[in-house]
């Protein structure tokens, strides 16, 4: 497998791409190719061209969850792919309404238009992408330190309610060694992102993790986080996106942290 970071919060001295504090990963895996997430605007389409990666040959774009931040560049990707009927692949939450306060923080796009513009999957169940490459749909969270909470309110069919980002979801791919994982913002909790692989999968090492964990203070869900990780003995691991440098910092003293930035190219077998 091959991931390719199209967008994320930073980027590398003397490599020119955009950043913004969004997320987009390009995938290929046996003979296919997706996006995983689509960042909060038109700059992970700039820098796809940059790097020489036509997104019209995706076979699937494939969202983590229903954030702007990963769902904004449906918009301008349907500019890019006029003509065609893109396959989409979400949790069924992913393409409802959602706010904090008055802003709204969900896909730009009203779900009827994605419907309509695109070929929709919605599942919670695991989705096979790949024969090795797989979309968990929603992850049970179960791990006890990683209780769940809520950003915002959500927009369903009987009204808002809290916003318990059940969407969030991530990808695994397997190896005969082990499994990588692949995250956007990690809102179920990064332990049980990896429980949940072990489950699916059925195999007990992680050999990699890319993506955000969503943790920005080093109080006790991160203390616990961070000994869960080293116990782990992950030996590749790139936390990016919604991972404050504090944390990073705090997790490098234990596991070995590698930087991420837009240009990243991750060849993972």
């Amino acid at each position: 497998m091959k991931v390719t970071v199209l967008m994320d919060n930073h980027t590398y001295i003397d490599d020119y791409y955009l950043g913004e504090p969004a997320v987009s990963y390009w995938i290929e895996a046996e003979g296919k190719a997706f996006l995983f997430d689509v960042g909060y605007s038109a700059a992970f389409l700039k820098n796809a061209r940059d790097m020489s990666i036509d997104v019209k040959r995706a076979d699937a774009v494939v969202l983590s969850h229903g954030h702007n931040d990963h769902t904004g560049g449906l918009v301008p990707l349907l500019d890019v792919c006029q003509g065609m009927t893109p396959q989409l692949i979400c949790h069924p939450h992913a393409l409802l309404p959602r706010y904090f306060e008055k802003l709204s923080i969900g896909c730009p796009l009203e779900k009827d238009v994605v419907q309509e513009r695109f070929s929709v999957i919605e599942t919670k169940e695991p989705y096979w992408l790949t024969e090795r490459l797989v979309f968990w749909g929603e992850i049970p969270r179960e791990i006890p330190f990683e209780k769940p909470y809520s950003i915002g309110k959500l927009e369903e069919e009987n009204g808002r309610k809290p916003d318990m980002i059940l969407d969030d979801t991530a990808l695994a791919y397997s190896t005969e060694d082990g499994i990588y994982i692949i995250t956007g913002c990690s809102h179920a909790g990064i332990c049980n992102i990896i429980a949940y692989a072990k489950k699916i999968l059925g195999k007990e090492k992680i050999l990699g993790i890319l993506g955000g964990f969503h943790l920005f203070d080093i109080d006790e869900r991160t203390k616990e986080t961070i000994a869960y990780l080293e116990k782990e003995k992950i030996e590749f691991l790139y936390p990016c996106h919604c991972t404050s440098f504090r944390v990073r910092a705090a997790l490098n003293q234990c596991c070995k942290v590698e930087e991420v930035g837009v240009g990243l190219v991750l060849n993972w077998e």
